[in-house]
C-alpha cells in the first residue's frame, strides 16, 4: 500500500525553474557518488551544476569560482577540479566545465596527488569504474550528518 506523500511546510513557497535550469541527480547522495569527496570538491561540484546550462556547461572563470568557493589559492581550485574531473564527474576543456551524468557506478577515492606538498599527504588511490563501488560509513547517518555540516545545518543534538 503507498505511504501518504509528505507535505511541504511552506506550500506557498514551492520551487519552480523560472529562466534557469539545473538539478542534482539523487543518485549523486543515494548511490555514493560524493564518498570520499572533500568539502571543497562537493561544493565546486554543487556550484558547478547550479550555475551550468542545459546541457550542463558553465562558463564560470576560475577567477569567479574561486570567490564564489572563498579560495585562497589556485591549487585549491586545481585541485578540486582535478579529482571531479578523474571520477568523470565534470569535464573541463579551455576554460570550460561540464558537469557530466553520472556514470553507471561511482569511482571510490581516486585523489589525485596534488602539486601542493603539504596536500599530497592525503593521496589515495583506489579502483574506479568496476571497482568495489560506494564504502558507506559505518554510522548509516553518517552520509546525512556530513552533508548536514556542508550545507552548514546544525545537528538537532547540537542545535542552541
Amino acid at each position: 500500500m503507498p505511504t501518504k506523500r509528505p507535505q511541504p511546510p511552506r506550500p506557498d513557497r514551492i520551487r519552480s525553474i523560472c529562466g534557469s535550469f539545473s538539478w542534482i541527480d539523487h543518485r549523486f547522495l543515494r548511490q555514493g557518488f560524493d564518498h570520499g569527496l572533500t568539502r571543497l570538491e562537493k561544493l565546486l561540484y554543487f556550484i558547478l551544476v547550479a550555475v551550468s546550462n542545459q546541457d550542463g556547461v558553465s562558463f564560470y572563470s576560475d577567477q569567479r569560482l574561486g570567490e564564489l568557493l572563498d579560495i585562497r589559492y589556485p591549487h585549491e581550485l586545481t585541485g578540486a577540479r582535478d579529482e571531479l574531473v578523474a571520477r568523470d564527474l565534470i569535464a573541463y576543456q579551455g576554460g570550460i566545465y561540464q558537469v557530466l551524468q553520472l556514470p553507471s557506478t561511482p569511482c571510490t577515492a581516486v585523489k589525485i596527488p596534488s602539486k601542493c606538498p603539504s596536500a599530497a599527504a592525503s593521496f589515495r588511490s583506489e579502483a574506479c569504474h568496476g571497482g568495489t563501488g560506494p564504502r558507506w560509513p559505518a554510522d548509516p547517518t553518517g552520509g546525512w550528518k556530513s552533508l548536514r555540516q556542508l550545507l552548514g545545518v546544525p545537528d538537532a543534538e547540537h542545535e542552541e
